[in-house]
């Protein structure tokens, strides 16, 4: 998928710059904000898929204050790494927001910018996506949001969102095969493509 690049374009924060952010040095703090707002806005953005898209800005803060006040307290050498441990905190905070009563639901569009450049095909391509990516349950779009715009391995997943690997996989499938029939519906001319 398109986006998937942009949640791991920017190298990982490194040793010495995690160190100072966790002893509250401000230019490392703003380093690890830098690094992060880009994936966590766009996980967010995506997790919520139509509802409560108002709170995006507001749930991307709340993530980075919770992971200010968790830092001092993050082991590098730990099971996690520091993006899934941050992207946790993320997942959490948005399946959360979907838990709560529906607003109403709000238009989907893609997460990234159309550029000019694009065809109005790809152009129907993202919005059929976005829209397929909405229309799957929570759970479902969750392990697919993480593994396709984020990259994280299974085990990643599984950590993330606290769930058996086995689960992990068949949610995977089941949001696979849910996707590709809405986007064979949607764009019919998809179903002679492989």
């Amino acid at each position: 998928m398109p986006a998937a690049a942009a949640a791991r374009t920017t190298a990982p924060l490194d040793e010495l710059t995690l160190r100072r952010a966790q002893r509250g040095d401000e230019r490392a703090w703003r380093d690890l904000v830098e690094r992060y707002q880009q994936p966590i806005h766009a996980l967010i953005w995506r997790l919520l898929a139509g509802r409560a898209r108002h709170r995006v800005e507001d749930l991307v803060q709340e993530a980075f204050v919770r992971v200010l006040r968790a830092l001092p307290g993050f082991d590098l050498a730990g099971p996690a790494s520091l993006s899934t441990w941050v992207l946790t905190i993320a997942t959490r905070l948005a399946l959360n927001e979907l838990r709560r009563p529906e607003h109403g639901a709000v238009a989907v569009e893609p997460a990234a910018s159309e550029r000019p450049d694009e065809t109005t095909e790809r152009r129907q391509l993202g919005r059929a996506i976005a829209a397929g990516i909405a229309a799957l349950p929570d759970a479902q779009r969750a392990v697919l949001v993480l593994r396709e715009y984020h990259e994280l391995d299974y085990r990643e997943i599984a950590e993330v969102l606290e769930l058996d690997l086995g689960t992990v996989k068949s949610r995977l499938v089941r949001a696979r095969a849910a996707l590709r029939d809405h986007l064979v519906t949607a764009m019919p001319e998809l179903g002679g493509r492989s």
